[in-house]
Parts: structure tokens; sequence; C-alpha cells
């Protein structure tokens, strides 16, 4: 294994912030050329002109695998599930990742923080390149926040700016109000019945979302509004939001919330809440919850939200 600036193997996690399509070339090419040389397997996942390129300037090996890039964020469990079986089979990985939009960057972020812990048990170089042309000031502090090495000028050093994983999730926790909740919403609900909740998202949630999507929203709507009844503090308060291509919901309770930072972006499993009833606790709704929508959460002095987005596929930046 070709050892970086943490001198020790075991999964590192840096990041890298490439200005042009030149700058970013010459960063994977050194980088796959070294683990050809070296006969480490390694996996770049590139968009295709970037693919072409290298291809072109370093030819086949049957160490280097070229795979097409993420082409719109998904869901937090899904990438970690993929990384998880993915990483055993590489030394070194560059993904080249997709435009984030302002929307899901709360969870994006908590991801890359996240991907510190579910991946540490893994011996893999992974390099996450950014276009800094796509991020804002907060983005790129995010990142540096939440990736423990830095590749900059051909060199792979430790990133000083790095913060322990649970305490950016403690401290990166509440999510600013969508604009959309300072409108008037299609509805409010309060103290619905799951199935009334349901009811009502089956009849406002229109706007041209696939009929998938929607039934996504229904399901977490459901498990939100069970989480708030019987574990949240009353009055529990549905809204929802109809836009074109996107549909809005907020569940909001009394309560605190949960006080566990991953429960819900980490787990890729169905986590057990008890050993008497592993059905029974709030964590199984939550970690459904993100299996299928876009998920944001705050506390505020009159109790948690969460917000569950769905957005037509179309309207994902890319």
């Amino acid at each position: 294994m070709a050892s970086t600036a943490t001198g020790h193997r075991s999964f590192r996690h840096e990041l890298f912030l490439y200005h042009s399509s030149l700058d970013l070339l010459g960063f994977v090419v050194q980088l796959a050329r070294d683990g050809v040389a070296a006969e480490e397997p390694t996996l770049l996942l590139l968009r295709a002109d970037t693919a072409r390129a290298v291809l072109h300037q370093i030819g086949r090996s049957p160490y280097l695998t070229v795979e097409p890039a993420l082409g719109q964020p998904g869901r937090p469990p899904e990438h970690v599930a993929t990384a998880s079986s993915m990483l055993p089979e590489y030394a070194r990985v560059v993904h080249q990742e997709p435009v984030i939009a302002p929307s899901q960057w709360p969870e994006w972020r908590r991801l890359e923080a996240v991907l510190n812990l579910a991946l540490r048990h893994y011996d893999t170089w992974a390099v996450c390149a950014y276009d800094q042309h796509t991020l804002t000031a907060n983005m790129v502090e995010d990142l540096y926040a939440t990736h423990p090495l830095i590749g900059q000028d051909g060199h792979h050093r430790r990133n000083d700016r790095y913060r322990h994983p649970v305490n950016f999730l403690v401290q990166n926790s509440d999510d600013l109000p969508d604009p959309i909740e300072r409108t008037p919403p299609a509805v409010e609900l309060v103290d619905p019945s799951p199935a009334t909740a349901r009811a009502a998202v089956t009849w406002f949630a229109h706007g041209g979302l696939p009929s998938q999507e929607i039934d996504k929203l229904i399901y977490a709507t459901h498990e939100a509004v069970t989480n708030a009844l019987q574990h949240g503090r009353p009055p529990a308060v549905l809204r929802l939001w109809a836009q074109p291509g996107r549909v809005t919901v907020t569940v909001t309770d009394a309560g605190p919330g949960p006080t566990d930072p991953l429960v819900g972006p980490l787990s890729t499993e169905p986590p057990t809440d008890s050993a008497d009833d592993p059905f029974a606790g709030p964590a199984l709704g939550l970690w459904f919850i993100y299996q299928l929508v876009d998920v944001s959460r705050r506390s505020e002095p009159g109790g948690y939200t969460i917000r569950l987005t769905v957005t037509h596929p179309d309207n994902h930046p890319g």
C-alpha cells in the first residue's frame, strides 16, 4: 500500500478541490499511475470526459478500474452501504463528486463526517474530488472539517482543520428552515393519526412527481408522525407544501427530538432499540425515513422538527 501523509494503513479520507478540468486530470492521472505502478487496485469514479482523458494518458491496466461518477446525490444510507461493499476490493478510490444543491448540503456534510466512522475499518485511500466553483465558502469549510487529509499541489498532507466526526455531527445537527416554510402550507394538521397523515399526503402531494416518489413520502410521513405521537410531546403538527416537482412535509412536536447524532445517516441496517421489542423505538422509524426521502432536522425552543422532501429526479443538480 502506498503511504500517504498519515504514514499508516487504515481508511484515509482525503479532500481534493479542483479549479479546472486540467487541475483534476493532473491529480487523478498521478494518483492512478502511482497505484498501477505499485500494483494496487485503483478505482476511478469519473464523469465521461474526465474518464476518457485519464484512460488516454494511462491506458488500460488490470489494476485500474474506471466507472461513471455519481450523477446526483443519493441518500446517506445508500452511500454508506455502497462504499462498504466497494472498498474491500480497492486500495485507492477517487470519486468526482456531484454538484450538491444548498437544500441537500446539510445531510451531505453529515454524510462526509459519518464516512470517517462507518468506513474506519477499511484499508483504502479514498479521495473526494469537488469542483470548487460549485461550492460556497461555508461548504468548503464543512469539507475541510470532515476530511482528515488534503490533496494539494501534488502532495497529500494532514488537515489541521479536521474535526472529530461526532463533534461535527453534534454541532451541525440542526438545519435552517427551508424558505418554503415561511409561506402558508397547503395543509396543516394537529395531532393527526398516521392514517390521516397518509391520506393528507396522498391528496395534497401533487406537483408532477413520479408515483413512486409520492409513495416514499407517504411512508416517510407515516413514520415521522408515528414517532412524534409515540415518542415526542404534544401537540404534533404536520404541514405540507406542494411545488412543481417538489413536495415538502414537516412534522413538529414539543419534545427535544433524538439525542444520538448518528441515528439515521450512519445505519445501513434497521437498528435494534431494545432486547424486548426491537421495533419499538424511534430509531427504527428514523432509519426507515432516511431510506426513502431527503431529511433535515432541527431542535428549537418550541420543539423538534423533521423535514421530509421529495424532488423530481429531473430537478436534481448534476
